[in-house]
């Protein structure tokens, strides 16, 4: 873990007014450990982050939830977290065991489960696979590559091109914030983009920079996408979304690239306790509008 990271960590929370605290969990499956945040009071809620992100770029959100305790959660290989490849199981396994543990390493035996994304696609994963230990899932932006309809994208589809995406994996990280804030351009849309302060897109620099990232996402991108595209091992079919019994929220941008709403319609036409939110913005929607996804989260939980 280098110093920046951590600098850059302590400035994102403090423009926020946010005060935290960082410690260690040791999960049994897989064996290590990982670094969690920890913010505001009340009924727990798990939050997980999406790819190559962090438990830090939570706090635009944490900071409308102060009635809430936040448990921000650094995946294996990101954030503050040693190195660790996702090679050698499922992503799905990866899902429900990483969460599995985390969840009995804070002594809970079911919580809410808040993701963006990778994390959407998590929690999703861990209400299909082990429903008793989840009360509540909250999904932010199109969840991964558990629904069909994902959009390709240029820089996930050269990262999971065979021969291509290795060499990719190495290019450096960006060199500024600006340069951080310029490469998520497409995915956070104009509305976050300009709302969103410098210290944001320090940590993602930041992030991008520590010595385990590129061996995280191309091992994790790559058991998810093939070129580009979703493996159809990981996309819920029909039955398995109406299996899903869990209370499901889904919060959408109306211009999300990675899939547009319609996605979330059809997934919660399907599954018995589900609804859908649509805000204007972008993959990112607590960066479009941080006051009402807390609002919907603190209703869903």
């Amino acid at each position: 873990m280098s110093d920046a990271f951590v600098t850059a960590e302590r400035r994102l929370f403090e423009s926020y007014g946010l005060r935290y605290e960082s410690r260690s969990l040791r999960l049994a499956d897989p064996a290590l450990d990982i670094v969690i945040r920890e913010t505001g009071a009340g009924s727990p809620i798990v939050f997980v982050h999406g790819s190559g992100m962090s438990a830090a770029t939570w706090a635009p959100l944490l900071a409308q939830l102060p009635d809430r305790r936040a448990i921000a959660i650094d995946l294996p290989g990101f954030g503050r977290n040693d190195a660790y490849s996702y090679a050698g199981r499922p992503l799905r396994e990866h899902a429900v065991a990483q969460l599995s543990s985390t969840l009995d390493a804070l002594g809970l035996e079911r919580a809410a489960i808040v993701g963006n994304s990778l994390g959407a696609m998590w929690a999703l994963c861990l209400a299909l696979h082990a429903p008793e230990r989840v009360s509540t899932v909250v999904g932010l932006g199109m969840p991964a590559v558990v629904l069909p309809g994902l959009c390709p994208d240029p820089f996930f589809t050269i990262l999971t091109t065979p021969g291509l995406g290795r060499l990719a994996s190495h290019a450096p990280a960006p060199r500024s914030a600006g340069a951080a804030r310029k490469a998520m351009a497409r995915a956070l849309g104009p509305r976050a983009l300009a709302q969103t302060p410098e210290t944001f897109f320090e940590i993602l620099r930041a992030g991008m920079a520590q010595p385990g990232w590129r061996g995280a996402m191309w091992t994790h991108l790559n058991l998810a996408m093939r070129s580009g595209r979703a493996r159809p091992e990981n996309v819920f079919t029909d039955d398995e979304l109406r299996s899903i019994t869990t209370p499901v929220q889904l919060i959408w941008g109306d211009g999300d690239v990675y899939g547009g709403p319609e996605i979330g319609r059809c997934a919660v036409a399907v599954m018995p306790d589900a609804r859908l939110e649509v805000i204007p913005g972008g993959h990112v929607p607590f960066l479009d509008d941080p006051q009402r996804c807390a609002a919907l989260i603190r209703d869903a939980t």
